[in-house]
């Protein structure tokens, strides 16, 4: 499993615990870049996460300091 793979699953389930805290609430997920040596969080509210996941196709989360958004 790549790295950018295994930490949209562990955002999934960050996604998962958060289930019951209010939509607006901010939540730290991890930055999905292929960059072996990123260690960002990406806080988001979970509506903002979820739009992410329904896009199609869906939008990888990925912290702001990437410019071309993957590195």
């Amino acid at each position: 499993m790549e790295q950018a793979e295994l930490f949209a699953h562990v955002n999934n389930s960050i996604r998962e615990l958060a289930y019951e805290g209010p939509e607006s609430q901010t939540w730290d997920f991890i930055c999905e870049c292929v960059d072996v040596t990123c260690h960002a969080s990406v806080s988001l509210t979970l509506i903002e996460f979820d739009s992410r996941r329904t896009a199609s196709p869906p939008v990888p989360v990925i912290a702001s300091k990437h410019d071309d958004g993957m590195v």
